[in-house]
């Protein structure tokens, strides 16, 4: 019996905490269908013309948030305005050029790297390995100043390729991916060699396909990383035509007439890719020994 109420209240709480977490998202979406005049009436902190009569009497210079899930007139002007916005478009655009090069690129490195360090013979390649883990471990502005360093000593301090090339070479990446070989039978892989299988040959026919969870979660986790980037972007980036989605939302926090359905849209991408890949996410995670 009170197993079986400990299992309910569980339930209860898991559901309770679920509607907490997505309770934004559900906002931002109803919101989305608001106009410019309502959102001013209801989320502006400044006295307006639109809102000047819900303030209160003995603060007459300060109008509260009125949030509300049900928009009194649904319309969708702010995804015409938002679709309309050529600095929107440029920003997504912007966005996508920095992320799938990460994500290709991590990967792509990332997986013959780690099955370097796992299969190589070479004995100061756990050395070299642990300076992978520290750099993965530092926090971001350490991190910041030596890449910003480097990228002035390239030339590449106003561009793109700033933010793409720390994707690209990302210890993480390489921490994961070896983290699951270590599951991998290593008689399998040695008598492939036997057989007279190369390196390459074995990475490509035999360790690719059984990663493919890893290699999945990877991805997702590189791209919900660089869909999301605005350190890097604001450090390396200041010509605001190429800057990110992620850091152009911040400039339009005030655009009452846009806000909601530009912060929605914003994130289904990211909402598309965790639903498609959340399995594999799980799995790889799960066989990498990761908790």
């Amino acid at each position: 019996m009170w197993r079986k109420i400990f299992n309910y209240f569980g339930i209860f709480m898991v559901v309770v905490l679920a509607a907490l977490f997505a309770m934004p998202i559900f906002v931002t979406f109803t919101n989305s269908f608001m106009d410019g005049f309502e959102i001013r009436n209801r989320y502006a902190l400044d006295v307006l013309p639109a809102n000047y009569l819900h303030t209160l009497d003995i603060l007459p210079q300060i109008h509260f948030v009125r949030m509300t899930l049900i928009p009194s007139f649904v319309t969708l002007s702010q995804y015409i305005m938002l679709f309309m916005n050529i600095e929107y478009i440029t920003s997504l655009w912007n966005s996508v050029l920095i992320t799938l090069p990460s994500v290709v690129g991590s990967v792509f490195i990332a997986l013959p790297t780690a099955y370097a360090f796992e299969m190589a013979g070479w004995r100061h390649k756990e050395k070299l390995f642990f300076i992978f883990i520290v750099v993965m471990l530092m926090p971001l502005p350490v991190v910041l100043v030596p890449q910003f360093i480097m990228a002035m000593n390239l030339g590449i301090h106003e561009s793109m390729l700033a933010v793409i090339l720390p994707g690209i070479f990302n210890p993480f990446a390489v921490f994961l991916l070896r983290q699951f070989m270590k599951t991998f039978p290593k008689e399998c892989l040695e008598a492939a060699q036997i057989d007279g299988a190369g390196h390459v040959r074995i990475l490509a026919s035999i360790v690719t396909p059984i990663m493919k969870p890893a290699l999945t979660a990877l991805a997702l986790l590189v791209f919900v990383d660089y869909w999301n980037v605005v350190d890097q972007a604001i450090v390396f980036i200041t010509d605001i035509g190429r800057l990110p989605l992620s850091v152009y939302l911040s400039r339009i926090v005030h655009s009452f007439d846009f806000i909601f359905a530009a912060s929605f849209f914003y994130m289904l991408p990211a909402l598309f890719v965790f639903l498609w890949g959340q399995e594999s996410l799980v799995q790889g995670i799960k066989m990498s020994r990761l908790k």
